[in-house]
């Protein structure tokens, strides 16, 4: 016996996963020390002298720069406040939880289209993946992970 004959409708009006839109997640950048095992560090440090450090931190003052950039425009107390932030950041990761206020900040004074442009801008610096964009409704029976 199969399904009922609406079930069946239904089913029939759902994409294959293949055609769903995808959604970039930019994920956070792994703490120091988890991005690769400790020998293969020691191996490339020994191999390449200081170039991954200094690549690390050329790719840290481009992000802060964008970060900064972001902001350079805007002269509220608040932007100047997260300007500041941005330009001490420690690490690719703290300013990746900066990215939230940016957003806010740039949206609150332009506008949200202006704070995804910007917001682009400085997400090109972090990890990204690209994941199917799925909802509760578009799937019966299948649970999303939040």
């Amino acid at each position: 016996m199969g399904p009922p004959r609406l079930f069946r409708r239904f089913l029939k009006q759902v994409p294959p996963s293949s055609s769903l839109p995808s959604r970039t997640a930019v994920r956070p950048p792994a703490i120091w020390g988890q991005a690769e095992p400790v020998w293969k560090a020691l191996l490339n440090w020994l191999r390449s002298g200081d170039a991954p450090a200094e690549r690390r931190l050329h790719t840290l003052d481009e992000a802060r720069r964008d970060f900064a950039n972001s902001l350079a425009d805007l002269p509220c107390d608040d932007a100047c406040d997260l300007r500041r932030r941005g330009q001490t950041a420690r690490s690719l990761r703290e300013l990746w939880h900066l990215r939230a206020e940016l957003y806010s900040v740039v949206a609150q004074h332009r506008s949200q289209a202006e704070a995804d442009r910007r917001l682009r801008l400085v997400n090109r610096h972090f990890p990204t993946s690209t994941t199917p964009t799925t909802t509760a409704t578009s799937r019966p029976g299948q649970h999303l992970d939040v």
